[in-house]
C-alpha cells in the first residue's frame, strides 16, 4: 500500500475531525500536542501518514514520532476502513525499535497483523494494558490547590527531567529524551518543599492523560500525590480539555487514589513494544 503524507499545515484540519470526543486519547489532544511540539534535536521528527486523499472525511492516520533510535507510533480512524489503516501500518518499514501507543480494542487486530507482518508469532505479542480514568469537569474545583506553608505546588521545569526519569517505572537507557519532551511541551506539576526540593510530581503525556505520577518514598501518605493531580486537573480544565489518566491495572494504590478523587474508569488502551526485528526474516 502506498501511504500518503499529511503536511503539517493540514494537521489542524485532522485534529478538528476528532473534536467531538475529547476523551479519546488518540484524537484531538494528541494531534494538538504534536502540532505545537518543538523537537529538542535535529534527529527528532514527526510525520503523519494517511490511507488516501479522502482522509478529511474519515480521519484515518498513523503518526510516527522519531526520537533518538526509537519510533513512537499512534494511530486512529473515525470512520475509515480498518483494513486500510492496518495496511498503512504494515507499509511503514521500520527497522528500529518502536512502540505502538494507546490503541483500543478495535485496533488490536491491526497491531496483531502488523506483528505477523514482521515475521513474529502471535503468542509472543503482549498487549500491555492501561485503564483510562476520567474526571468530570464538575468535580474539579475552581480554585488552584495548595497544601500549607510547608509545601507549595508549582510547575516543574525541564531541569527536573533527570529526577523524574530516575524514578520512572519504565525508565530505559534513552528515556530521558522522552521525559524532557513531555516537560518542554506540556503541563507539569510539582509539590515542592520550602527549600524548593520536588517531593512529588505529575506530568501530562502526548495523549493528554496524566502520567509519571510519583511521590518520593520519604513523603508518602501525606496527600502529595493527590495534590499534584488536583493541580493538574485545574490547569487542564482551564485549557478546555478533559482530565484523563491512564493506570496500569495492577497498580491498586493509584487506582484507589484516582477513584477517591472522583475519577471513573471509561476505557482500556494498550501499548505494544516492537523490537528491531530484521525484515529479512519476515513471512
Amino acid at each position: 500500500m502506498a501511504f500518503k503524507l499529511i503536511g503539517k499545515p493540514q494537521w489542524a484540519e485532522l485534529r478538528d475531525l476528532y473534536a467531538n470526543d475529547r476523551t479519546n486519547l488518540t484524537g484531538f489532544d494528541l494531534i494538538e500536542y504534536f502540532i505545537n511540539y518543538i523537537p529538542l534535536s535535529r534527529s527528532e521528527s514527526i510525520a503523519i501518514y494517511t490511507t488516501d486523499e479522502n482522509w478529511a472525511t474519515h480521519g484515518s492516520y498513523v503518526l510516527n514520532h522519531y526520537l533518538d533510535d526509537k519510533v513512537y507510533i499512534y494511530l486512529d480512524t473515525i470512520k475509515g476502513s480498518l483494513e486500510d489503516l492496518g495496511n498503512l501500518l504494515c507499509s511503514l518499514k521500520l527497522n528500529v525499535f518502536h512502540l505502538i501507543c494507546g490503541y483500543g480494542d478495535r485496533l488490536k487486530p491491526l497491531v496483531e497483523a502488523y506483528w505477523l507482518s514482521v515475521g513474529q508469532d502471535l503468542t509472543s505479542l503482549e498487549h500491555q494494558a492501561a485503564i483510562v480514568y476520567h474526571l468530570p469537569s464538575t468535580k474539579i474545583p475552581s480554585w488552584k490547590p495548595s497544601l500549607s506553608d510547608t509545601c507549595k505546588v508549582a510547575y516543574l521545569t525541564p531541569n527536573h527531567a533527570d529526577l523524574v526519569d530516575r524514578h520512572w517505572a519504565y525508565r530505559s537507557a534513552d528515556s530521558l529524551s522522552l521525559i524532557r519532551g513531555f516537560m518542554e511541551n506540556n503541563l507539569t506539576a510539582g509539590v515542592f518543599s520550602t527549600q524548593g526540593q520536588p517531593l512529588a510530581w505529575c506530568l501530562r503525556s502526548p495523549h493528554g492523560s496524566l502520567s509519571n505520577l510519583h511521590v518520593l518514598s520519604s513523603h508518602r501518605r501525606k496527600g502529595l500525590g493527590s495534590l499534584a493531580v488536583r493541580f493538574m486537573a485545574h490547569e487542564i480544565k482551564s485549557t478546555g480539555s478533559e482530565v484523563l489518566a491512564t493506570v496500569v491495572p495492577g497498580n491498586e494504590g493509584s487506582r484507589r487514589m484516582f477513584e477517591k478523587l472522583g475519577f471513573t474508569p471509561i476505557n482500556k488502551l494498550y501499548w505494544a513494544v516492537i523490537p528491531c526485528f530484521s525484515r529479512l526474516n519476515t513471512k
